[in-house]
């Protein structure tokens, strides 16, 4: 494996005929094929939603691994580093969707939930009785919507996920007691700019290129990091660079050159001052230490 492989479903390289909308199946189905263990990989514009309903193990999630067991749900959100180690047979359903359309519905219906659906999250869940479950029926609907596919399927299902993620929100929210805040235009501004370092931290665009896709000046966009982050703008987007930078270090076998020039550094030299200087460690040293931990 040169790098972290991307797969619409795990193990799957071809986009298929669900590209549009979603998939459903259990997690026993992929999981058992491969013997409980799913290796790191992350999907391109696709989210997954697991609800684990008996079993557990060890999630992979970026850089760190988590141990869970059942009942609990899982969002795992588009470029997310992710993988598996189930402690033998596990049950329940796995969602995976196009995660863009999803946002635009939030965006519009209840955008101060955006934030929640770009990052992933673990919610461990009561122990209900079948009738009493809010769960399944909204994952069974799911499961018959696709396998149905009747008329004006995929808005019926991003109506019937977005549902699912909402109860997902109010279960964790009830654990975490974590208000879910309305964002105000300034919020949207800093989403907005995030979701750009997102898309373009590997070209190495200026401060300048970033206000003006945004419409603002660099003085807004340093106001606005500072009033909603505490930050600035450049610590945020050599923030998204060294994340990157680690994912591969840790997750592929791609040389410390190679995951250079793959994020936009020509100089190899100049990328390991860059990565030493916000990690306080070498390429090298960083990925010796990822793997003897197993991160």
């Amino acid at each position: 494996m040169n790098k972290i492989p991307y797969y619409a479903l795990y193990g799957e390289l071809a986009p298929p005929i669900w590209h549009e909308s979603l998939h459903v199946e259990s997690i026993s189905l992929r999981s058992g094929a491969y013997n409980w263990e799913i290796a790191a990989h992350r999907h391109d514009g696709l989210l997954q939603m697991l609800y684990l309903q008996s079993g557990g193990g060890e999630v992979l999630l970026d850089n760190q691994r988590v141990q869970v067991k059942a009942p609990c749900l899982l969002f795992i959100p588009e470029q997310i580093v992710h993988g598996f180690a189930w402690h033998g047979r596990v049950d329940g359903h796995v969602i995976t969707a196009v995660q863009h359309p999803l946002e635009s519905i939030v965006q519009v219906l209840s955008p101060g939930l955006l934030p929640q659906i770009q990052k992933p999250c673990i919610v461990a869940l009561p122990h209900w009785e079948p009738a009493d479950d809010p769960l399944e029926p909204l994952y069974r609907a799911l499961y018959e919507e696709y396998h149905s596919r009747g008329r004006e399927h995929v808005a019926c299902s991003m109506s019937l996920l977005l549902a699912l993620v909402i109860q997902m929100l109010r279960l964790g929210e009830y654990k975490d007691g974590l208000p879910v805040h309305h964002h105000d235009r300034r919020s949207q501004q800093i989403i907005a700019f995030r979701e750009l370092v997102n898309r373009h931290f590997r070209e190495h665009l200026s401060l300048n290129d970033y206000a003006n896709r945004l419409g603002i000046t660099v003085v807004t966009l340093g106001r606005l990091c500072h009033e909603q982050l505490g930050t600035t703008p450049m610590t945020l987007i050599n923030a998204r660079l060294i994340l990157e930078a680690k994912r591969e270090l840790a997750h592929s076998h791609q040389s410390v050159k190679q995951i250079a020039h793959g994020m936009g550094f020509s100089d190899v030299g100049y990328f390991s001052r860059f990565f030493r200087k916000h990690s306080q460690h070498s390429p090298s040293e960083f990925r010796l230490e990822a793997r003897a931990s197993g991160r």
